[in-house]
């Protein structure tokens, strides 16, 4: 390549250009790019002229190279030396600036500088040859002597050739993307997303010249029509980041040509994903993809799908708490974090023989000290995961004496195993100890039942009422929910005869449910009379079940993020909990919940009659509403109902002994010195005394080498066909719902059939629908009220959940 100074001063050179490409990929804007770094001029401020005599016999006319197809056509002609002519170069300034020392190449490091000079020496002691896919364009004047005639007439020529100004016909305007040269980036798809954002707002259209693991060099569309709008991105060396090497900010192409251009770039995840982060920063809690697409829409100004408006928050949702995999890989490092935020934290992490995920325990500090404030009846329950490996979530909980969720411990294994149950009891042991008057509840799930009989031999070990009387209506072919029912009512009963009685009945009306009953459990396990330990209250789990639903989004999330979710849920109900036995005035003593059961009894109690029967060992007979007696022993805290016994709070035939003992007695006494400590303000306030803190960020971490260590790899999962299960398949007597109906068709051919009357079966067969549908075959299934129509709170988390 010769250079001709365009103002006629100085002497020309000669320079060697090397393309490690093949013919078919140099284009005009690259070579002019590379012929401008290796003169090291702005070829935005100058005009490049490129001219080469054809090897055509007796030729003496210049041809010009001005577009790719003018390269291509010099590159093909090569002579049986395969040598190519001499390029010959002109550059007339088209900008004028006084003390201008930026026609150096701005994107050139010193790096790449030393890298061109050694490629310089390499290249000037070769031929100019094709061989091994490398392109030189040069003849070697000097060394080769190839200089003939008409070259020296040409340089002659042009040496005295004045320079031409050119004004740009189109004005010029700025990209709006606010780049700079040497400014960095943490990745190259974060500098991808910055171009890519930039483009939309600002309407212009840009190809990729060059994308790899060191580069990222693009251009203007309208690079063919003279617009030099130019980034080139690099990566550093020895570092991960990311810059800009080259940058050429304005535009000389229209606005109007761009925007209708054909195959405009479309947005991305990355597109998506940079909005979130904007408007979202570090929330796991974003819009729907039916929401983000306004939102990108208003904010880029670009339409993006819904299927990557989901890939877009899912994307941001990784870059919060790392990928599915990177969950893993941090999980003892976050579990280090957790320890070291919430002190007396306990967390465990098992991998296998191969260093996989296996199984994960923690218990946060302020549950595990706030649980000696309470009842010692723990649900534990186990749940899905809907994560791409799947697995489930064990969860041990209690209920506060509100009767709020209490969660003290969780665990995540592959699946609810006899040896995974067993592994999460015994984590549960080391911070829960199997002290007299433990309590279990659960489904009858046989896994967790043995596992809990081996680890907790001392606990008494019960089982929901409400899973059990599904499981019993599918005995009974009619009136299912009166026998739902009608076994609840056997189930609360308090003393053994009133049991007895009421189960006898329903043993005569429902015989198949009964003796099914008899076969599968013992009642000791499901009646309140017989059961062995004290569970006050609880007699479902109830309480895990909505906790349950209260995870069930953060359930799709990953691990990491899922943690988040349930400790910063933690924290706030602890908040919560905390201000409201904070808020009680000093002269109530018991929690806002039995204070208003108390309340009522007070009033019912007042139209009793007592008859004191031993003053010494205040002893007394309570004639009840029903017309019994009831004998009441204040010392012993008992009554012949039981209420007082297995509630642990005065019963109504109690108050009226303790008004009898005021009245007559002469004795001062508060009711709330017979209710269980448990149910005090005081001990509540206790149970939340301590603040829960969330993980902080990933940048904010130090962690220990031997921690850094612990290498976890994700577990094996198996890729399933179709949609991913977001539902659990309902069990045995639960409600499945009726599903989606269609809106019919007003006319075609159809044909129907099912089973679907409430009083027998019938088919309907014919041409055209004109309302109505449903499954084209199937039974319908009548409606129960489900968990939500007998308890409280339901198993579904939404605005009214009762924490």
């Amino acid at each position: 390549m010769k250079w001709i100074s365009g103002d006629g001063e100085g002497e020309d050179e000669i320079h060697t250009i090397v393309f490690k490409e093949s013919v078919e990929e140099i284009t005009y804007s690259a070579l002019v790019e590379r012929i401008c770094r290796k003169i090291k001029v702005d070829g935005y401020k100058v005009e490049t002229k490129i001219s080469y005599f054809p090897m055509v016999l007796y030729s003496n006319k210049l041809s010009y190279v001005w577009n790719d197809e003018d390269v291509f056509g010099y590159l093909l002609q090569v002579n049986h030396e395969k040598c190519r002519s001499v390029l010959h170069v002109e550059f007339n300034k088209t900008v004028q600036e006084e003390d201008d020392e930026a026609d150096v190449y701005v994107g050139l490091s010193d790096r790449e500088a030393t890298d061109g000079e050694a490629t310089d020496t390499w290249a000037t002691d070769r031929v100019a040859c094709e061989a091994d896919g490398v392109l030189t364009l040069y003849d070697d004047i000097e060394i080769h002597g190839n200089v003939t005639e008409r070259d020296a007439i040409v340089i002659e020529d042009t040496e005295a050739r004045p320079s031409v100004e050119v004004t740009p016909a189109v004005k010029e305007r700025d990209d709006g993307m606010d780049l700079a040269v040497g400014q960095e980036f943490r990745t190259k798809e974060e500098a991808q997303v910055h171009i890519q954002t930039a483009s939309h707002l600002k309407c212009f259209e840009y190809d990729v010249i060059k994308s790899d693991t060191k580069r990222y060099v693009i251009k203007c569309r309208a690079a063919k029509e003279g617009c030099k709008w130019y980034v080139r991105v690099a990566k550093l060396m020895n570092s991960d980041s990311w810059t800009v090497r080259s940058y050429i900010k304005q535009h000389r192409c229209s606005v109007v040509t761009t925007r209708t251009l054909p195959n405009r770039r479309r947005g991305t995840p990355g597109i998506v994903a940079a909005v979130l982060a904007q408007d979202y920063p570090g929330s796991l809690d974003t819009p729907a993809p039916n929401a983000l697409i306004q939102l990108v829409h208003h904010r880029v100004a670009v339409k993006v799908s819904y299927t990557t408006s989901w890939r877009g928050k899912r994307l941001a949702a990784n870059k919060v708490r790392g990928s599915p995999e990177e969950s893993y890989t941090l999980l003892n490092s976050y579990m280090h974090m957790l320890k070291q935020s919430n002190p007396g934290t306990v967390a465990r992490v098992v991998v296998d023989e191969a260093q996989k995920f296996k199984y994960l325990f923690f218990a946060l500090g302020a549950s595990i000290e706030g649980f000696t404030a309470m009842r010692k009846v723990l649900i534990v329950d186990a749940t899905h995961l809907k994560n791409v490996y799947g697995g489930v979530i064990f969860v041990a909980t209690a209920q506060d004496p509100d009767h709020h969720h209490y969660p003290i411990a969780f665990g995540i294994a592959d699946g609810e195993k006899e040896h995974s149950w067993v592994w999460f009891m015994e984590q549960l042991k080391s911070v829960i100890s199997d002290v007299p008057g433990l309590v279990f509840l659960s489904d009858r799930n046989k896994s967790l039942i043995k596992a809990v009989s081996l680890v907790f031999p001392k606990a008494a070990h019960g089982y929901c009422i409400w899973h059990l009387a599904q499981n019993v209506k599918v005995h009974v072919r009619n009136n299912r929910e009166t026998c739902t029912f009608k076994f609840m009512g056997c189930a609360h009963a308090y003393t053994e005869a009133e049991f007895l009685n009421l189960y006898n009945a329903f043993r005569m009306r429902y015989p198949s449910a009964a003796e099914y009953l008899d076969k599968s459990v013992e009642e000791r396990k499901w009646a309140r009379c017989y059961f062995e330990g004290d569970r006050y209250n609880v007699d479902t789990t109830n309480s895990v079940e909505s906790f349950n639903g209260v995870i069930s989004d953060a359930r799709k999330l990953n691990i990491l993020p899922m943690c988040d979710f349930i400790i910063g849920k933690m924290a706030e109900w602890f908040n919560i909990h905390r201000k409201e036995a904070a808020e009680i005035p000093p002269a109530l003593k018991l929690v806002p919940i039995v204070e208003v059961e108390m309340s009522k009894i007070c009033v019912d109690a007042g139209f009793l009659s007592v008859v004191e029967l031993n003053s010494f060992h205040l002893e007394y007979s309570v004639s009840g509403s029903d017309g019994k007696h009831y004998t009441v022993d204040m010392a012993m805290m008992t009554c012949s109902c039981e209420q007082f016994d297995k509630d642990k709070y005065p019963c109504v035939h109690a108050v009226a002994a303790a008004t009898f003992m005021t009245d007559k007695a002469g004795k001062e006494l508060h009711l709330s010195e017979y209710c269980s400590k448990y149910y005090l303000v005081e001990q509540w306030a206790l149970a939340y005394h301590r603040t829960i803190y969330p993980v902080p960020h990933m940048s904010d971490w130090i962690i220990p080498e031997e921690v850094k260590a612990m290498k976890v790899l994700p577990p094996d999962y198996e890729v399933k066909k179709g949609k991913p299960q977001q539902t659990r398949f309902p069990s045995a007597g639960e409600s499945r719902g009726r599903g989606k109906r269609g809106k019919g068709r007003v006319s075609g051919t159809g044909r129907a059939s099912g089973t679907g009357t409430a009083n027998g079966t019938g088919t309907a067969n014919g041409t055209g629908s004109t309302s109505g549908a449903g499954s084209s075959s199937g039974t319908v299934r009548a409606r129960g009220g489900g968990m939500g129509a007998y308890f409280e709170c339901g198993i579904g988390a939404g605005p009214g959940l009762d924490y």
